[in-house]
Order: C-alpha cells, then sequence, then structure tokens
C-alpha cells in the first residue's frame, strides 16, 4: 500500500515489477482519513459516503470536471467530535466523471498533484514558474537509489541523491534536472548535485521531496 507521498508512475511500475501486484495508492489527510482508493481497474473512486470534496480555484470557486484545482475544501460526514465543513486543504487534485466497469458510482479522481506547499516558483523569462514536484519525480526516481530530495536556496536548487543508481553520474543528472527546468520555462536557475548517504529531515523525521524558501517543514 502507498500513501503520504505522491505516488509516480515510475516508482509504482517498479514496485509492481518487484512485487509482482501493482501498489493500492490510497489518498487521505489526518484529517479526513481516506478519502479515495483503486478499484480493481486502478481508478481511484471518492468516498462519497463518507466525506464530500471540492476542488477549487485560488479565489475558491469550484473548478469543472477535469480541471485541476488550486486547492481543496474537504467536508467530513462521519466526524462528531470535531466537525469539518469546507476545511481548506492545499492538495491540487482533479475530479473526473461517475461511471466505472467496477460498477461504483462514486466520482473517479483522476490526478493529485501534490500540495501547494511543494510547489517551487522558479524565475521564467515573463515571471514565476509553477515547477511541481512531477518535474522532478520524472527525473531522479530513476537515478536514486534511496531517495531524493530537492532543497530551494537563494542560489538556486540543491539536489540531495541518497545513492547514486549504476551507471548514473552527478553531472548527468544535473544536466537532466536543468533540461527538465528548461523545458517549462525556468531561467537562471543554478543546479548543484551531491550524493549523500540519507536525505534531511525535518525535526517531524519527515523527508519531503521538495523543501521551498518559504515552506521548510
Amino acid at each position: 500500500m502507498s500513501a503520504s507521498e505522491v505516488l509516480s508512475p515510475h516508482t509504482a511500475s517498479e514496485l509492481e515489477t518487484a512485487w509482482g501486484s501493482a501498489p493500492f495508492d490510497v489518498y487521505a489527510a489526518t484529517e479526513t482519513a481516506g478519502i479515495a482508493s483503486p478499484c480493481t481497474y486502478r481508478k481511484r473512486h471518492v468516498y462519497e459516503d463518507l466525506l464530500i470534496i471540492e476542488p477549487v480555484d485560488r479565489t475558491g470557486n469550484p473548478v469543472p470536471a477535469g480541471t485541476t484545482g488550486a486547492k481543496l475544501l474537504v467536508t467530513v460526514l462521519f466526524s462528531r467530535t470535531l466537525p469539518l465543513i469546507r476545511y481548506e486543504m492545499s492538495d491540487t487534485v482533479r475530479l473526473g466523471e461517475r461511471g466505472c466497469p467496477c460498477g461504483r458510482a462514486f466520482t473517479v479522481l483522476e490526478d493529485i498533484e501534490g500540495r501547494i506547499e511543494d510547489v517551487l516558483q522558479l524565475p521564467g523569462k515573463a515571471g514565476d514558474v509553477s515547477v511541481h514536484p512531477i518535474v522532478f519525480h520524472h527525473v531522479l526516481d530513476q537515478v536514486a537509489v534511496s531517495g531524493w530530495q530537492i532543497i530551494q536556496e537563494a542560489s538556486g536548487l540543491r539536489v540531495l541523491l541518497a545513492g547514486l543508481a549504476p551507471g548514473a553520474s552527478t553531472e548527468g543528472v544535473r544536466t537532466a534536472v536543468a533540461g527538465a527546468l528548461k523545458e517549462i520555462g525556468v531561467v537562471d536557475t543554478a543546479v548543484d548535485v551531491h550524493v549523500v548517504e540519507r536525505v534531511e529531515r525535518t525535526a517531524l523525521g519527515k523527508a519531503p521531496f521538495v523543501r521551498g524558501l518559504m515552506g521548510r517543514r
């Protein structure tokens, strides 16, 4: 079972190859418990009998199905101790339509990009560019042996690799990360790559993939 962090397609593929079974990826939060999980067709269904989720834009207006929201409003239907009504979470998710070959009528959760705190704002030619963690997942999941981390600093990005996969090099990783950033419009951002024994953890023991200047958790 996978939880807590966004499960990238590459990681899911590696897990299935290693264990012979696709990972069961649960979307949940401490405040709400489970929100959605996949059926046998690997489509995530929202637990609509337990809660209501509303992807909204930055001003709080609902976004249509197929559009990724800037944040998420959650109403929990089963909590008797502390009611949560339109509780704001900084998750960026995209809902789909209803209907699935599995027979469930619950809405499909099409995508989870992560939390807004994990999105870096880097300079572009026409202003800041929002860089989602998936940009780094595509490059780093294949080269780090035991995990990776991006730390934003005033001088640029520091990339930590917990071990280096055979055939990979720090210069190759630097070039790949810089290329991925350039492809989405990022400019004037230095990339520094280091191989370390382990990635840095917060005071709570968490090892977030991305740590921004304003949001060191």
